[in-house]
């Protein structure tokens, strides 16, 4: 489990430099009935990076995903998060 851990953090590092992420407020056990959301964050290029917390390649593709979540879910389902690089520091 460690070194999946481990693979995904070194992923989103390389998928998003620029700290382009987006936390889902669903707990992992309410995934399934919560796949409208999931499906929001995959379809605009996030990559699951740890449970329900998807890193985005570019600023484009994180700012139609926010938009289309608020739009479609309200606001109180996600929260941007602060870039990966400083959780290291």
């Amino acid at each position: 489990m460690i070194a999946s851990t481990i693979a995904r953090n070194v992923l989103a590092r390389r998928l998003n430099p620029g700290g382009y992420c987006i936390r889902l407020k669903i707990s992992p056990a309410a995934r399934e009935d919560a796949w409208e959301l999931l499906r929001v964050a995959l379809h605009y290029g996030g990559v699951e990076v740890c449970d329900c917390c998807f890193a985005f390649a570019n600023e484009e593709q994180y700012l139609t995903a926010l938009e289309t979540l608020r739009l479609r879910f309200g606001p109180e389902y996600f929260e941007a998060v602060e870039p990966l690089e400083s959780h290291h520091e």
